[in-house]
């Protein structure tokens, strides 16, 4: 899960709603962990490996978050970050996907978020720890990535 832009798929569609919405919807409580990664990360790792006298032909890393975060977590710092009380409603999954099935029917499937509905409840995190070891990967913060995230969203929205 890559974020860091107002164009990313992940945590800019996560800010927009929770700036819209104050009461949101989240599967499972929001229990499931998520490992985000900030895009300005990859790109030092990419540049780091590259300029790196190491030989890492044919290496295959995971480049990950800081740590792993619920996504509950994850909502609330970015409600705190817009300044906005948000209530969060568990929704069980298997009552989340039947929603999105009956508004994928409605629409006659132009609106299909099943399985996003579905990936909300799994667990998407992963060890970058042969990153780490074998080329000093230390990706920044959830926090701090978010912070800088809804600070140019805010800027965008003011003008």
């Amino acid at each position: 899960m890559i974020y860091g832009d107002l164009c990313d798929r992940n945590m800019s569609k996560f800010i927009k709603m929770i700036d819209k919405l104050r009461i949101m919807p989240v599967i499972n409580g929001g229990n499931s962990f998520i490992q985000p990664v900030n895009a300005r990360d990859l790109g030092k790792a990419f540049f780091t490996v590259l300029m790196s006298p190491i030989e890492s032909d044919g290496d295959a890393y995971d480049l990950s978050g800081e740590r792993p975060i619920r996504m509950i977590d994850a909502f609330r710092l970015i409600s705190k970050e817009l300044n906005k009380k948000t209530v969060f409603i568990s929704v069980p999954l298997s009552l989340g996907v039947l929603m999105v099935r009956v508004i994928k029917t409605l629409t006659l499937g132009r609106i299909d978020y099943i399985e996003r509905v579905q990936r909300m409840g799994e667990d998407r995190n992963y060890s970058h720890g042969a990153a780490n070891s074998d080329f000093g990967y230390n990706p920044m913060t959830f926090e701090k990535g978010i912070q800088i995230e809804v600070q140019e969203y805010l800027e965008k929205k003011r003008n």
